[in-house]
């Protein structure tokens, strides 16, 4: 096969993994994108072996991130080993985690969702133990936007991506669908368990409140708007609940000055880097790399 043959065989394979343009208006109507299988087993398996690593290298709350940088960590093994683990700024430490995120397909189907060149936000690697109704550990009803009022974009979203088969026994994401357009969807509830006493606060503006699990199989990925309110229940197997949710942003997006209650809001970003004027710089190249480019997408439709 001759060089370009090649290019044109990885192309083919690349346009046949994006989502159609039927698709993408189902997207911005519902909130959320179901996409093909784009990674394999290896990758996976690959991902959950250096996740392993990275846990048990955790031996204090402070990680050290590139440019001498530090941050604290919302979970480690002091926590205990039996709780919901969230840690974010895993892709910039582990490899085979940024592997993930830097796959071509990942930030090319992002890029036609938000209609923008995309980049890197930040990641969370998460852990869901099996858990039982004694004691749930589910991921309360949220949205991403609720804690990403600093970035100006309204476009911005969210790839996860769990390392194995998911369903609701294992206590998959679920979508509330077209919560992204109501009235009301800054909801800050991520290590609630209460999902039906959550539930009673939504504001749909007199919409039906449709809840879509995502049943996947492994190497699928979901996507979803920053706005559209998701949550998952607790995990009844006998194996923990392994994934990695990839905070996208549109390339337009840029840091805003925003207060709550006279106190200035921020992000754990904000302490990476700052631009020219001294303000965050959400287009840093080493905290918030270009992962697609909405020409590069559009050319392979």
């Amino acid at each position: 096969m001759s060089h370009r043959e090649k290019i044109s065989s990885e192309e083919t394979e690349l346009a046949a993994l994006l989502p159609s343009p039927e698709d993408v208006e189902r997207y911005r109507q519902t909130g959320y994108y179901i996409s093909k299988k784009l990674y394999s087993t290896d990758e996976l398996d690959s991902a959950i072996a250096a996740s392993e690593r990275y846990y048990a290298g955790l031996t204090k709350r402070e990680i050290a991130l590139p440019n001498n940088r530090t941050y604290s960590l919302a979970w480690y093994p002091g926590d205990g080993v039996d709780c919901l683990r969230k840690n974010d700024f895993s892709t910039l430490v582990v490899p085979e985690l940024d592997a993930l995120l830097r796959k071509p397909i990942l930030g090319l189907i992002a890029a036609l969702l938000c209609g923008d060149d995309v980049r890197l936000w930040h990641d969370q690697l998460l852990y869901k133990p099996p858990s039982n109704d004694d004691a749930p550990q589910s991921v309360g009803w949220h949205t991403d936007y609720g804690y990403w009022r600093t970035c100006s974009s309204d476009s911005m979203l969210t790839a996860w991506v769990p390392f194995t088969d998911m369903d609701k026994s294992i206590g998959t994401i679920t979508f509330v669908e077209g919560s992204m357009h109501w009235p009301e969807n800054n909801h800050l509830n991520f290590f609630s368990s209460d999902l039906s006493g959550l539930e009673k606060q939504f504001n749909s503006g007199g919409a039906p409140v449709v809840k879509v699990p995502a049943i996947l199989q492994r190497g699928q990925v979901t996507f979803h708007h920053s706005k559209t309110i998701h949550g998952s229940g607790p995990n009844y197997t006998q194996n923990p609940r392994r994934s990695i949710a990839l905070h996208l942003q549109p390339a337009s997006n840029q840091y805003r000055e925003i207060y709550d209650n006279d106190q200035l809001v921020s992000h754990p970003n904000d302490g990476l880097t700052a631009d020219k004027q001294g303000h965050p710089n959400y287009a840093d190249p080493t905290y918030c790399p270009v992962v697609g480019r909405i020409g590069d997408a559009r050319d392979l439709q």
